[in-house]
């Protein structure tokens, strides 16, 4: 569990993160040229961090109650509204990927989602049902904000529980290149 708390964590930093209807499945091909693309948009991450942008950003990915988890492409939306030069920035470092920004954006959620389903089947299979098994009386006691983290906590589940069959083989063929990459970004933020 500590492991998919760490990847989900690192999926809501903009530099780490199913498909929904209407999207087209993922491919091994998209997948592999995403995790290609983390190191040059790590970069991008890095000077946005250095300069205080991040934390504004960082709220934006997380989904708001009701909100579908999409948090790279959400990240995106959130970059081109509040910091166009940096977009145009992140545009420039996906090109040699293959992608524009609204498009790695969306293969990122993909990549993230068929991830974190992969590793909550190995990991916790049963969480789901542990989340769907809280008691409706407990979560009315619960605080106003501790209430809709868990809200958001079921809500981003179901969504990873969701992510298709075709997702998660195409992010199969990259889950050792991501462990490294979340394990590399959790050990970067563990010293700070």
């Amino acid at each position: 569990m500590k492991k998919l708390i760490m990847a989900i964590g690192a999926a809501m930093m903009f530099a780490a993160g199913p498909a929904f209807a209407g999207e087209a499945a993922l491919t091994a091909d998209a997948a592999k040229r995403f995790v290609a693309s983390l190191p040059s948009v790590e970069s991008l991450g890095k000077k946005l961090e250095a300069e205080g942008r991040t934390d504004e950003m960082r709220v934006d990915t997380q989904p708001k109650p009701g909100e579908e988890f999409k948090p790279f492409s959400n990240a995106v939306k959130s970059l081109k509204v509040k910091y166009p030069s940096d977009y145009g920035q992140l545009s420039s470092a996906l090109k040699p990927h293959g992608f524009n920004a609204e498009d790695w954006g969306l293969a990122g959620d993909q990549v993230m989602i068929a991830y974190l389903a992969l590793k909550m089947e190995k990991e916790n299979p049963g969480v789901m049902a542990q989340m769907e098994a809280i008691d409706p009386e407990m979560l009315k006691m619960m605080p106003p904000e501790m209430k809709a983290q868990m809200e958001q906590a079921k809500m981003m589940m179901a969504t990873v529980a969701a992510a298709s069959p075709e997702d998660k083989k195409a992010v199969a063929e990259v889950e050792d290149e991501l462990d490294a990459y979340m394990e590399s970004q959790a050990s970067q933020h563990s010293m700070h």
